[in-house]
């Protein structure tokens, strides 16, 4: 019987000949300030290199790790891509007392909480279009007058804030308290990110369910670019890990770079430019560099290479999430 490297050797050798040479791809994904570029082999025809032998699944824990990776990334992307320092990331929670024993009521919270924000923000842009005439005609009968001409500018960009695409993103978490006055009750907690435009107060004091409400502007330089990932990474209470509006804005990804960068470039970069911050913000300008991630392929014998960066100035915001795995070699476990 051939050994398994003679077994490997002759599936990917047979595959090249119908398929042609292997070439070595660059994909790139932009969610907002967010870019991730991939690295990783391909048939010269496009088709994905195979990952570990046929027939082959993955076991049931790396599965989960794999559910878990992409949910976490999946999140990343979707708050990048479609929420900035000018909205707003809260945590609605229950009083004990006021806490529904069910998810589904603790949903339909939270859905009549949105709607209620959604027909908030079309009356109060109403009612500052007004304000905004009445400024507009002040600033023409004084047209040298700075405090005038700044609350014109001002009330236009809350207009336009307001009249904005409403999105949002929450994930649910549930509690049961263990002792105490409320022991076996559920309790349960929202992480929402919500586009801004109303004032932070009032958004508070709209939910009327409990306390710890606590709404800032989302801060990706201190809370790190992967949002709030950190409670993607838990294993879910509800039915789904996170739930968001329809009119989200999808990460970009332009067409792929095959053939433009050698499978020697490739394992370099795996080996000697995991933490050259450097090289990849050369490489990437205008990009602060984050986090790479390198692995090696035993069954097809190539690198794999995730590079993760974030545009701004300044500093670099932190980065937690612990794993990041190439679009294509999660796709080839999973399959």
């Amino acid at each position: 019987m051939p050994s398994l490297l003679l077994q490997i050797m002759l599936t990917i050798n047979t595959t090249r000949t119908v398929r042609g040479d292997i070439v070595q791809r660059e994909k790139r994904t932009f969610s907002g300030p967010l870019l991730e570029a991939d690295f990783y082999p391909v048939f010269a025809d496009g088709c994905k290199m195979p990952t570990r032998a046929q027939k082959s699944k993955p076991s049931t824990a790396e599965q989960q790790k794999y559910n878990d990776t992409m949910a976490v990334k999946k999140f990343i992307r979707l708050a990048n891509a479609n929420f900035d320092t000018t909205d707003y990331i809260m945590h609605p929670t229950y009083a004990p007392a006021l806490a529904p024993q069910d998810e589904k009521q603790a949903r339909r919270d939270i859905v009549n909480y949105l709607r209620r924000v959604k027909t908030r923000r079309a009356s109060e842009a109403k009612k500052l279009k007004k304000d905004l005439t009445e400024a507009n005609a002040a600033a023409k009968q004084m047209p040298g007058n700075k405090f005038l001409a700044d609350s014109v500018k001002e009330l236009k960009a809350k207009i336009e804030k307001l009249e904005a695409p409403f999105r949002y993103i929450y994930a649910i978490e549930k509690q049961t308290y263990k002792t105490g006055r409320y022991a076996g009750r559920a309790n349960w907690h929202f992480h929402l990110f919500l586009t801004g435009g109303l004032d932070a107060k009032l958004l508070e004091s709209m939910w009327t369910n409990g306390v710890r409400t606590n709404c800032n502007n989302f801060q990706p330089d201190k809370f790190g670019p992967e949002a709030a990932a950190i409670y993607m990474s838990k294993d879910p209470q509800g039915t789904k890990r996170f739930s968001y509006s329809r009119n989200l804005e999808q990460p970009a990804v332009p067409p792929p770079k095959d053939g433009k960068i050698s499978a020697y470039t490739v394992e370099r970069m795996a080996k000697d430019r995991v933490d050259d911050r450097a090289y990849w913000e050369r490489r990437y300008k205008g990009y602060r560099f984050l986090r790479c991630y390198a692995r090696y392929n035993v069954y097809n014998g190539h690198w794999y290479v995730s590079v993760v960066m974030y545009r701004m100035d300044g500093q670099a915001p932190p980065w937690k999430a612990d794993d990041w795995l190439t679009e294509d070699y999660c796709d080839e476990r999973r399959s």
